[in-house]
């Protein structure tokens, strides 16, 4: 008979209402984690990608995990990449408030993962407008990111389709962005599927591949003091 596992470091996740790859995405990359209980909660989008994500946006959700007494909390999602960051670090501070626990977002855990990996040229893969791929690339370089190459799709999905791409589609999306000058290739979009095809995309290149979905429970390991390697997921989560 197996053994109970021991204190659960309990994490709470938020999760924007049209997104269906947080959940099955976190659970498969935590498997192996008996000790980690991951706690979720949703709200919805405001209907523009101007919009940022506040307090107000979120509703109740973070109380309601704040119910399950968590280690660590996390928005996931990338809206600050290009509304802001630093109006995501004020959204930390207030999700501690509320949940009384530390906090981080997927836009936050990102530019922390190029941090962690001294990756300063990137290239991008946004599965949104260009026009919002311009602003990602003028906000990460508030942060010393530098974007070299930039892919987006030839045309405008909503969330429900970005989850619906092809592993096929999305690593044809993503090969522009792998330009010779990066040492780093970001994927931006905690719907988009992209973090199945990361460990691939690194052999193939030579060069880490940083997904929002993958790094946001990384750094979410990180802040609730919980961080350990975990392979088969890519450089980010295996070595830092």
């Amino acid at each position: 008979m197996a053994g109970v596992p021991g204190p659960l470091t309990r994490l709470g996740v938020l999760v924007p209402s049209s997104n269906s790859n947080a959940e099955t995405l976190t659970a498969s990359i935590l498997a192996g984690q008996p000790d980690l209980g991951v706690h979720y909660s949703r709200f919805r989008l405001p209907p523009s990608l101007d919009d940022a994500v506040d307090l107000g946006v979120l509703g109740g959700a973070p109380g309601l995990l704040a119910d399950a007494e968590l280690q660590a909390i996390a928005f996931h999602g990338t809206s600050a990449s290009w509304t802001g960051i630093s109006g995501d670090r004020a959204l930390c501070s207030e999700l501690e408030t509320v949940c009384g626990a530390p906090a981080t977002t997927a836009s936050v855990a990102v530019v922390e993962a190029l941090a962690a990996l001294s990756a300063t040229r990137v290239g991008l893969l946004f599965p949104g407008p260009a026009t919002i791929a311009a602003q990602i690339r003028d906000e990460y370089a508030r942060f010393g990111i530098i974007v070299q190459a930039v892919s987006v799709p030839a045309s405008a999905m909503s969330n429900p389709e970005i989850a619906r791409l092809a592993d096929a589609d999305i690593e044809a999306m993503a090969r522009p962005a792998f330009a010779s000058d990066v040492d780093a290739v970001v994927c931006v979009g905690t719907n988009l599927r992209s973090g199945y095809l990361v460990p691939g995309l690194e052999d193939e290149f030579g060069i880490p591949v940083v997904d929002s979905a993958i790094a946001t429970v990384w750094h979410l390991l990180r802040v609730a003091r919980a961080a350990r390697p975990i392979h088969g997921w890519g450089v980010l989560l295996a070595e830092h």
